[in-house]
């Protein structure tokens, strides 16, 4: 049985319907509402909540007037490259690993009849965006495994996680402007090839991963060498303020991984040297990648459709 959640109060509720009444409408002033969504969380003293259906058996559930979610909010697409991987992928039966999970956004969504994903883990390493991916785990019938850990190449070692935001926070210290003076809190590390046995060890099928970690991906993927070789696929972000591109280049690097980027202009591009990514980068940061041979190599052989 699903465990007890926590769920919008119905004075969120109507504070919700209100703003996204105005934010759905044409011409909107984007400052205006983020005014008034910033309005409506001070209402609710910062502890209300905000809920879209994201299909017909699974939900999203986030702080109400958070200004990262005013996309899936409003009924919009979130990071549609990957959206757009993973509903081309909604014909496998996969495994899938978020690393860097948030609040649950991914896992929230593939967890529902329309995916027919097997198994999810979803790993996040701050302590209170994990409470709320516990949440979202609840929410949806505990149709995916929550796990409070920071993705490294080693399991069981205490690290700093910095960051007063809780997205792009990194276990690199000067990662984000002023993060030497900022918060941080202590969490253990797992590597993804330990993960993956102890939670995914009745599971022969496809493996995806998505690897959302703030400048700690090299790690991560040495941390993902079995995952990895076995034909898993790969969705990453090559960072805006990392100009050497060391994620893409560790992978080129490995000489046997098949790499691709799809932009803002839904065109699908084969990376075969490090002097394009730079370029690519100016109309998007994910790229995916995976092992020559694997499986998931017919998703990009029959091209963007």
């Amino acid at each position: 049985m699903a465990q007890h959640y926590r769920e919008p109060t119905a004075f969120a509720r109507a504070l919700a319907s209100g703003l996204r009444a105005y934010g759905s409408r044409g011409g909107v002033n984007w400052k205006r509402f983020t005014r008034l969504a910033k309005l409506a969380k001070a209402a609710h003293l910062r502890n209300g909540l905000a809920r879209v259906e994201l299909g017909s058996d699974n939900q999203f559930i986030f702080p109400l007037g958070d200004h990262f979610w005013h996309s899936v909010f409003l009924g919009r697409k979130y990071e549609p490259p990957v959206e757009w991987l993973l509903r081309r992928a909604s014909a496998q039966r996969y495994a899938f690993i978020d690393c860097g999970a948030n609040m649950g956004y991914w896992p929230s969504l593939l967890c529902g009849k329309d995916f027919g994903v097997q198994s999810i883990v979803a790993v996040e390493a701050s302590r209170s965006n994990f409470e709320y991916l516990e949440n979202n785990a609840h929410a949806n019938g505990d149709r995916f495994v929550p796990l409070h850990r920071a993705i490294s190449d080693v399991s069981g070692k205490k690290v700093r996680l910095y960051g007063k935001m809780h997205f792009g926070r990194s276990l690199v210290q000067d990662w984000n402007a002023g993060a030497r003076d900022a918060q941080f809190e202590e969490v253990e590390t797992i590597t993804i090839d330990d993960l993956a046995a102890k939670y995914l060890a009745g599971h022969n099928g496809p493996v995806l991963i998505k690897l959302d970690v703030e400048g700690v991906e090299v790690p991560a993927m040495n941390g993902a060498r079995k995952t990895l070789e076995s034909g898993a696929l790969l969705i990453y972000e090559d960072h805006e303020k990392q100009e050497d591109s060391p994620a893409t280049a560790h992978l080129l690097a490995m000489g046997d991984m098949e790499i691709w980027h799809l932009g803002r202009d839904n065109a699908l591009v084969k990376i075969e040297a490090l002097d394009r990514v730079q370029a690519l980068k100016e109309s998007g940061f994910d790229f995916f990648a995976y092992k020559r041979g694997s499986q998931w190599a017919k998703l990009f052989a029959e091209g963007m459709h």
